[in-house]
């Protein structure tokens, strides 16, 4: 029989090397989804600036940290406040199971969808999953693009809405 110090002191070196292995797994993925939500994270920082000038009064853009999840997922919420409406842009970044790394994103709305994903002739870089769009990692300058749509006609809608909705009274 094994004495009791040995035990111990080889299911310490067994944890310790599984945490290393963790820690190495979750550093590059963190590198990795970093590098792939760049442009997306690069664009609302530039938008974010804009609304984070001192004249302007039309809202903000937070949630702009990619962190690692619990389910080892790359994510960020970028919450869009207005003046009288919020919209939630989430995006993750991670491994699809049996496959490589894709981007997740939801919060879009069918027209912006659409143009991620159009059909049949966008399923071989991206397809819909429920109300996710998920695209190969490589599409994030094409995301940041859409994002930036998204983002340019949320704040517009609402000075709109309030002009319009001034000139009606």
């Amino acid at each position: 029989m094994t004495r009791a110090n040995e035990v111990k002191d080889r299911f310490r070196a067994r944890l310790q090397a599984a945490d290393a292995r963790s820690n190495d797994f979750r550093r590059k993925l963190l590198e990795e989804g970093t590098r792939a939500l760049e442009p997306v994270v690069g664009v609302l920082n530039l938008m974010a600036e804009v609304l984070n000038e001192a004249d302007n009064v039309h809202g903000s853009i937070t949630g702009l940290e990619a962190k690692i999840d619990q389910d080892n997922f790359i994510s960020l919420c970028a919450k869009l406040r207005g003046t009288d409406t919020e919209q939630k842009i989430k995006i993750k970044y991670g491994p699809e199971l049996g496959g490589s790394n894709y981007i997740s994103v939801s919060g879009l709305n069918q027209r912006y969808n659409e143009r991620l994903v159009p059909g049949a002739a966008g399923a071989a870089s991206g397809r819909s999953v429920g109300s996710d769009i998920h695209l190969d990692e490589n599409r994030g300058t094409e995301l940041a693009e859409v994002v930036r749509e998204v983002v340019e006609d949320f704040y517009a809608a609402q000075i709109e809405q309030r002009s319009h909705f001034a000139t009606v009274q």
